[in-house]
C-alpha cells in the first residue's frame, strides 16, 4: 500500500458529502458530530455546507464479504454520483463499508476521505507506539481486520485486541456487541426487534440498556490490556456513553473533525493507492 497526498487543499470553503444508508441512523449521527465538533456559530450562515445521500437498499455488507451476496459497491458509487458536483469530497458513514473503499474510490467522481485511516492516526496520537488497542464492532468488520490492515502501514507497532479474541469471545461478542446492535438472536437465527438498528435503546428481553452492554465490552477489553478502545461501528457511537475504564475513540467524532478541517481548507483529502 502506498500512501500519498495527491489532492489539493481547498482554497475556499468546501462542501462535505456524506454517503449514508448503511445503518439507518449513522449519517444522522455523523451530522450531529459535525455540529458538535464545530461548536455554536453566531449565525446560521456560518455553519459549513454538507450534502447527504442515503440508499437504505444497499446490499448487506456482511453478506457481500462472507456469504457471496450482492456487492454494495454500485449503491455507494451511486451515492457518490448523487453528491457530485455539489460536494467537493465525501465521507462514508460506516466502518465496515471501508472493506469496499478501494472499489468505490476507483469509481467515485469525487475524493473520498478514508475513515479507518483517520481513526488509526488518532489512535496512534493518543496511545503512542507499541500500545494495545481494543476494537469493538460487528463481526463482519472484525473478520475483515480493517483496523489492523490499515495500521500495518500507518502505525505498525500497535497491537489489536477484540472481544472474539478473549476467553469466551464468541459469547461476549454476541452479548455485548451483536445483540445490542441487531437485537436478540431467536430460533432459526432470526433477530428480534429492539436493537439499535431498529431504534431501540434497551434489550427487549432483559431490559438492559444497550449502552451498559457496550460499557462492559470496553471494560473487558481494558482488563485484557487495551490502552484505548475504538468504537468501530456507527451504532456503537449512537449509544456508548462515558466509559471510565480507558479512553474510547469514536470514529464518527474523528471523521467529523477531519471533515471540518478539509472543508475549511486547513488540510487536503488524502488519496490512497493500495
Amino acid at each position: 500500500m502506498n500512501v500519498t497526498d495527491l489532492s489539493q487543499t481547498p482554497t475556499e470553503p468546501a462542501t462535505i458529502g456524506i454517503i449514508g444508508g448503511m445503518g439507518p441512523f449513522a449519517h444522522i449521527e455523523l451530522e450531529r458530530r459535525l455540529l458538535g465538533a464545530l461548536g455554536q456559530c453566531a449565525r446560521d450562515q456560518d455553519y459549513p455546507a454538507w450534502m447527504v445521500s442515503s440508499i437504505p437498499a444497499t446490499p448487506s455488507l456482511a453478506g457481500a464479504l462472507f456469504e457471496g451476496g450482492a456487492s454494495p459497491v454500485p449503491a455507494m458509487v451511486e451515492s457518490a454520483a448523487r453528491l457530485h458536483p455539489g460536494a467537493d469530497f465525501a465521507v462514508i458513514a460506516c466502518n465496515t463499508a471501508h472493506a469496499f473503499w478501494d472499489a468505490v474510490a476507483a469509481r467515485a467522481p469525487l475524493p473520498l476521505m478514508h475513515l479507518i485511516e483517520e481513526v488509526v492516526d488518532a489512535v496512534a496520537d493518543a496511545v503512542g507506539e507499541g500500545a494495545t488497542v481494543g476494537v469493538m464492532g460487528v463481526s463482519a468488520m472484525l473478520r475483515a481486520e480493517l483496523y489492523p490492515r490499515v495500521a500495518q502501514v500507518r502505525a505498525p507497532s500497535l497491537r489489536w485486541l477484540t472481544l472474539p479474541g478473549l476467553e469466551g469471545g464468541a459469547r461476549l461478542q454476541e452479548a455485548l456487541t451483536m445483540r445490542p446492535i441487531y437485537g436478540p438472536l431467536g430460533p432459526g437465527g432470526v433477530r428480534a426487534r429492539g436493537g439499535l438498528k431498529d431504534g431501540g435503546s434497551v434489550d427487549p428481553e432483559t431490559g438492559r440498556p444497550h449502552r451498559e452492554a457496550f460499557a462492559e465490552a470496553v471494560e473487558r477489553l481494558a482488563a485484557a490490556g487495551a490502552a484505548c478502545v475504538v468504537a468501530g461501528c456507527t451504532e456503537i457511537s449512537l449509544a456508548l456513553g462515558p466509559a471510565a475504564a480507558v479512553p474510547v475513540i469514536d470514529p464518527l467524532a474523528v471523521a467529523a473533525t477531519a471533515a471540518l478541517a478539509i472543508a475549511r481548507g486547513e488540510r487536503p483529502v488524502r488519496i490512497v493507492s493500495r
